[in-house]
């Protein structure tokens, strides 16, 4: 008798744990949109639920955060961005996840399933005073995560403050696992649990069916993909450079407009280089996946969007006194400076899909150091102030 009723509870305690382990944090948590006041959390359950962020300074008390719209906390959802506002400049935070199942939903009776927490996990919130900053820059990944982990490491993750995703990190985007599995889940697991990553969309993350609905792995306060960031001392600029060819090619099946897009981010690029928080950026780097001039001959309709970005963009660029810029899409490391290009007033970092750069400023001095994937050092300059 006594064997029977061990085996019974044994069979209730696998039972249990096999529920308890049905439901979970199957991606993320990743940060965006990490400022002096705010952050966003980022993750996804295994299963619809009714989901929150606890967030406490060291030390202190936590504090329950929701997304709320319109008078109703989100629930019933698997996909989950939670904005935490109100914070402390240059203060060291704890988070965790936590959510509950929703077996059964009724207009009248809500049935609740499994629990889960996290683990604690941390980050900071950044010095507005700020003189220095390390931040890492690669693209053209094309769903090759295990290559992204190889570069980052190779850059120094852990101890860069930043890192910049400057387009193609995807071939298109018609699964939504497709951005898990290229480059953010191996990003939650190197990094981004507690420092941000910043998208810079490339052409082919215009791609596919389902390219519409790319904003919310990235969401933004402006709804923009574009921007400007300023953190301390440095202005981070992201330019959306949209497809490569005319949007009359038939690919596209007359559903682009990427002409009027980059009309638009220029319009907006010329009032933020006039603005004061641009001017009295000690250092200012634009990101942008389309390098600003073209080795492409006239005819290749691939030139087009390099050639409308150049068209529109390089006046302004070389009236913003810009100190570095990074950009992707050739497939071919590059260094472009004014010394051999006339037509430049800055030097640009041109990745690779086998390269990363390390951008280190302090005070007065930018140090850069670009390497590819067999470790080898293909560029490393000083810029000083």
């Amino acid at each position: 008798m006594k064997k029977i009723v061990f085996c019974f509870l044994g069979l209730l305690a696998v039972l249990y744990t096999a529920s308890a382990q049905s439901y979970t944090f199957n991606h993320g948590p990743y940060l965006q949109e990490l400022s002096e006041h705010a952050v966003t959390f980022v993750f996804t359950t295994s299963d619809k639920g009714f989901s929150w962020v606890e967030v406490k300074p060291d030390g202190g008390e936590a504090e329950r955060h929701y997304t709320v719209r319109n008078g109703l906390r989100d629930a019933y959802n698997t996909f989950n961005v939670i904005r935490v506002e109100n914070l402390r400049p240059d203060t060291r935070y704890q988070y965790r996840l936590c959510s509950k199942q929703i077996a059964d939903f009724q207009p009248y009776k809500v049935t609740f399933g499994d629990s889960i927490v996290s683990p604690w996990r941390r980050f900071s919130t950044p010095d507005p005073k700020a003189t220095a900053c390390s931040f890492i820059a690669l693209s053209d990944m094309h769903q090759q995560p295990d290559k992204l982990g190889r570069l980052l490491n190779q850059a120094g993750v852990g101890s860069a403050d930043m890192i910049f995703y400057v387009g193609d990190m995807m071939n298109y985007y018609d699964n939504e696992e497709t951005p898990f599995r290229s480059f953010i889940d191996k990003s939650v697991e190197l990094f981004a649990s507690e420092k941000p990553f910043v998208l810079v969309r490339g052409n082919h993350e215009t791609r596919g069916n389902m390219a519409r609905e790319y904003a919310r792995y990235v969401p933004k306060s402006s709804g923009k993909y574009y921007g400007a960031y300023r953190v301390g001392d440095i202005m981070f600029v992201v330019l959306d450079c949209g497809e490569d060819k005319p949007d009359d090619f038939w690919v596209y099946a007359g559903l682009t407009d990427f002409d009027g897009y980059r009309t638009e981010q220029a319009a907006w690029f010329g009032e933020l280089i006039r603005s004061k928080a641009y001017k009295s950026a000690k250092w200012r780097i634009v990101m942008n996946h389309f390098p600003p001039l073209s080795h492409m001959e006239g005819d290749n309709p691939e030139r087009h969007g390099i050639q409308d970005i150049t068209d529109k963009f390089l006046p302004l660029y070389n009236q913003a006194k810009i100190d570095l810029m990074i950009s992707g899409h050739t497939h071919a490391y590059e260094f472009m400076s004014p010394d051999k290009y006339d037509r430049l007033t800055f030097p640009v970092i041109v990745n690779s899909t086998e390269s990363v750069a390390r951008i280190d400023i302090d005070g007065r001095t930018l140090k850069a150091k670009v390497t590819d994937t067999g470790g080898n050092t293909l560029k490393e300059f000083t810029i000083s102030k």
